[in-house]
């Protein structure tokens, strides 16, 4: 290669840099924006499993009251369909060491009928509130339990 007074080599270009300057700026974005989504599972990983451990005492506790008093605790009530005189709610209440769910519709002209019982062990309640996103429910729940 010769130089020439006042040129620059062939070899090396100003541009060049700049381009792999960029490319590396894409790449490291690139990492980072497929790090982000990892990390968030992580805390919201964390932060349900803290939730379910927290409610999961809280139920723990009411368990113990309920069984000494021989009463169940109502956890939450949840009105799917209400008209004038009848109405469909949902009921969750612990007796026990179980946590009762049912669908119930009663009043007006419609004979009172459960549409459906479901029964879950404390722990399981603990995780099916948490990890369906039933925001709402949870939140009642602990208030339910924060009174007792």
């Amino acid at each position: 290669m010769k130089k020439k007074r006042g040129g620059p080599l062939n070899s090396y270009h100003i541009d060049n840099i700049k381009e792999n300057y960029h490319i590396d700026d894409n790449i490291r974005d690139i990492k980072t924006s497929a790090a982000q989504p990892q990390i968030k599972d992580r805390e919201n990983k964390a932060v349900k499993q803290w939730l379910a451990d927290r409610l999961r005492n809280k139920l723990h506790s009411a368990s113990i009251l309920s069984m000494q008093t021989h009463t169940p605790i109502i956890l939450y009530r949840k009105d799917i369909e209400e008209t004038e005189n009848a109405v469909e709610e949902e009921i969750s209440y612990l007796t026990g060491k179980h946590v009762v769910q049912l669908m119930y519709s009663y009043g007006g002209y419609i004979p009172s009928t459960f549409h459906s019982i479901e029964i879950f062990t404390l722990d399981k309640f603990a995780k099916w509130v948490v990890q369906e996103q039933h925001k709402d429910l949870l939140l009642q729940c602990i208030d339910n339990l924060e009174i007792k």
